[in-house]
């Protein structure tokens, strides 16, 4: 009996351990899942924001740098070859004076001297090639909003299509909202159209429209509040960016406006502002800058704000 019973204990503890084994295993794969899906979230929000800046020529760095090749020399090669010039006429006109068969040798002579000189101009020419770098700042006063490179912009909606196919088997792991990835899907569908008809406003409000959706993500996968209102201020700033292109100054305000009342929360999060207060207070203080300018009315004055702010959101 005494047997029984021990055996009847071992396979309970047996089962048990299996059982917490199992939970702590599904837990571990809930975490890297979502870990993963994060990264994801992150993808595509960096590349919708760069889609919307490259719609009106803004760089959130202030300057870019480039490369040129320059070519030394140029000017000494040039008189070179007018003074080889004018020794083949004066070679000529001494010859007239010698036999056939001189003429014949030297002139077999010079071309193999000419032949020589070119293959040395032409060393030299390259060992003179040398590339340089320089800085130039990034403005956005001086851009031009009308010269789009839609080429950058629809390789990137491309990328974000083909990522999508990835992310929409991740989310469904986590049962997001079916309303929501078929919205997405839509929503990304009309941002190719618009963008391979080279519309810009519809461009502008397809992608702000695209981005609404990243904070709704954040929240099915359990972010932190800080994560999620972070995400949430920059859709309001995002929204406010897009319909500027019209000029609706009632409906900018209104998303600032929202913009503002939303970065409170981040404001008001004591966890969240550990290690990030300097930061946190900079960029509310760069939202009530972007606030009271737009009595201006100026669209210019908007995006110079705009990139300010939008830098010191990335940075949260």
């Amino acid at each position: 009996m005494k047997k029984n019973n021990t055996i009847s204990i071992f396979l309970i503890l047996c089962i048990l351990t299996l059982f917490c084994l199992t939970g702590c295993n599904n837990k571990t794969n809930s975490e890297d899942i979502k870990s993963k899906i994060s990264q994801e979230i992150d993808y595509l929000d960096s590349k919708i924001i760069s889609m919307l800046n490259r719609l009106n020529n803004i760089s959130l760095q202030n300057y870019t740098i480039t490369s040129e090749e320059i070519t030394l020399g140029e000017s000494s090669g040039k008189s070179s070859g007018e003074s080889s010039g004018g020794e083949q006429s004066g070679g000529g006109s001494s010859s007239q004076g010698e036999t056939g068969g001189s003429s014949s040798g030297g002139s077999s002579g010079g071309q193999q001297e000419q032949s020589n000189s070119q293959s040395q101009s032409s060393n030299d020419t390259q060992k003179n090639n040398i590339t340089t770098t320089k800085i130039e700042p990034e403005t956005v006063l001086e851009s031009d909003e009308n010269d789009i490179d839609w080429t950058s912009i629809k390789n990137e909606i491309e990328m974000i299509n083909e990522s999508w196919s990835v992310v929409i088997l991740d989310l469904s792991t986590l049962n997001v909202d079916n309303n929501d990835i078929l919205n997405f899907s839509n929503t990304l569908d009309n941002c190719i159209v618009s963008i391979k008809d080279e519309n810009k406003a519809d461009s502008l409000a397809n992608i702000a429209a695209l981005y609404s959706f990243i904070p709704r993500f954040e929240r099915t996968i359990s972010a932190g509040n800080g994560e999620q209102n972070v995400k949430e201020v920059k859709s309001y700033l995002i929204n406010a960016y897009s319909i500027v292109e019209h000029e609706d100054w009632t409906a900018v305000e209104s998303n600032i406006s929202e913009c503002e009342q939303t970065f409170k929360n981040i404001l008001n999060d004591i966890e969240y502002m550990k290690d990030k207060e300097y930061k946190i207070n900079k960029t509310y203080i760069l939202i009530k800058e972007l606030q009271n300018s737009l009595s201006n009315k100026d669209k210019k004055l908007f995006y110079v704000k705009y990139r300010n702010l939008m830098d010191n959101i990335n940075t949260l």
